[in-house]
């Protein structure tokens, strides 16, 4: 069978099973227009990041607001780890609800859609990258959760783009999901004070001594299921850097509101 026939023979086929089987939402289970999306109410609850800073993903009331590299008020004229970042959504409604149950709700085939997301608001960042790296998890609660979302993420963008620009050389991007260790496991940090987050990360994380040499001269993208303080993703970056990346950007599915002073003073401790 002709590529083209097979094209509409599976376009029969799933339109055969939408009539017996109707997709239903990602997040409250009624029917949707199409598998692994979520219907019109719950599509409203999704705040998607259009306008944001690109150092701390926040969002702006507007682009003038950010100076001629993206960067808010508070960002401008300081240093960070890693050198652009970008959020899908806001962690509000529809994307904290559909988080949760991907991460705590054995839901991995949530992955997939966030993956779409992320790849519509940094084409970019993911177009300059040489491989992907997820922040990882500590192996409890990786027994736990059998999964690392981050991971997960990981192997649906590079999927995403292996199916969308086949025959590009840059098409298909390394995943490496262990190229990051979190070998002592630590608490929520959310709570807890810049001092206090950075002794509870200090030394949880290494570059895994096997991977350390691809590393050198690479540039990497880090993905994230949640930005909250940056303390991780900071650690994480700094980590890739010191190992000779030549650069580090940070990639989430969704970027939590906190002052940005709160931010600022977790990545720079």
């Amino acid at each position: 069978m002709r590529g083209g026939s097979l094209s509409v023979a599976r376009r029969t086929a799933r339109h055969a099973l939408d009539l017996f089987f109707p997709p239903v939402c990602l997040s409250c289970g009624g029917e949707t227009s199409r598998d692994g999306l979520v219907c019109v109410d719950c599509f409203r609850g999704l705040h998607a990041l259009i306008s944001a800073c690109r150092i701390c993903a926040l969002p702006l009331p507007a682009p003038g607001f950010a100076d001629s590299e993206g960067r808010c008020g508070v960002c401008a004229g300081q240093t960070f780890p890693w050198k652009q970042a970008a959020a899908a959504f806001l962690y509000e409604e529809t994307a904290r609800e559909l988080l949760l149950r991907m991460k705590y709700g054995d839901r991995p085939d949530i992955a997939r859609f966030f993956a779409g997301g992320m790849m519509h608001c940094a084409p970019d960042l993911i177009g300059r990258a040489d491989m992907l790296v997820p922040v990882p998890l500590h192996r409890t609660r990786f027994w736990r959760r059998r999964y690392n979302q981050s991971a997960l993420l990981c192997r649906e963008i590079a999927r995403a783009r292996r199916m969308s620009e086949k025959g590009e050389a840059n098409a298909s991007l390394h995943v490496i999901p262990d190229l990051l260790s979190r070998h002592r496991a630590t608490g929520t940090l959310a709570t807890l004070t810049p001092d206090q987050r950075q002794k509870t990360l200090q030394g949880a994380f290494h570059v895994t001594p096997r991977h350390r040499a691809v590393v050198t001269g690479r540039a990497i993208l880090l993905i994230d299921d949640i930005l909250t303080t940056g303390a991780t993703a900071s650690i994480c970056a700094d980590l890739l850097l010191r190992a000779g990346a030549r650069r580090v950007d940070l990639l989430v599915a969704a970027r939590t509101v906190r002052l940005a002073e709160s931010f600022e003073s977790s990545v720079h401790e």
